[in-house]
């Protein structure tokens, strides 16, 4: 409950902040972006982390689609089981998730839209355990996530655009309901290139950090 109205509090920070400003709007929404990933939870650190790709596209002055693949790893524990003649057992899992989506977006200001995103992932689990110097097994499994979020975007300033969004996640067998605030800051250094980086603040006490480059077109 404390990260939701961190989340509300956020998002009410920044909008009046982008719908202050009094220049032209200049968001895009065609680009493709590559980021570093780290997912953390409260009290236990990290969690896993990797690379993201993510691209979108805009039509009919309006509208969006979109899609990203990530591919996630924790480090590889380590623990020796004693009473086996010294072998050491070890675990890895990964995660790689794939997601398509589409989105509505419309100027509330001359520098900032309103954005609402529904989007469907595929994510897919898998988790390695080896006896190591004696043989490995791995375990998958698979579910399905939808997603909606709605927000804000704008300009800070010419260079700087910020993003608030809050949304809900919910999927089938195994999924639990998400509730999470998604904040983010691209600075632009001219039309093509920008350097983006974000959070996701969700209920279940995981945080995911992004950093990485986006190429508009």
């Amino acid at each position: 409950m404390k990260k939701i109205l961190l989340a509300l509090a956020c998002a009410a920070f920044v909008a009046p902040i982008a719908s202050q400003a009094s220049q032209s709007n200049d968001i895009s929404y065609n680009y493709v972006q590559l980021d570093y990933a780290n997912v953390s939870q409260s009290g236990h650190g990290f969690v896993a982390d990797g690379g993201a790709l993510t691209g979108s596209y805009s039509f009919a002055d309006h509208y969006q689609v979109f899609a990203g693949y990530s591919d996630l790893r924790t480090d590889k524990e380590r623990y020796s089981i004693d009473g086996l003649g010294g072998y050491t057992f070890s675990e890895q899992a990964k995660s790689r998730p794939w997601t398509l989506g589409a989105g509505y977006f419309t100027a509330i200001s001359n520098r900032t839209d309103w954005v609402t995103q529904l989007s469907y992932t595929r994510e897919r689990l898998s988790d390695r355990f080896c006896l190591e110097g004696y043989r490995c097994q791995s375990f998958d499994d698979h579910y399905n996530v939808w997603t909606v979020n709605s927000g804000v975007m704008g300009h800070l300033t010419d260079h700087l655009i910020a993003n608030a969004y809050l949304g809900y996640s919910n999927g089938g067998r195994g999924v639990e309901g998400n509730f999470f605030g998604d904040f983010g800051l691209l600075y632009t250094f001219n039309k093509t290139w920008a350097l983006n980086g974000g959070v996701r603040v969700n209920n279940n006490s995981t945080e995911t950090f992004t950093l990485g480059v986006r190429a508009s077109f």
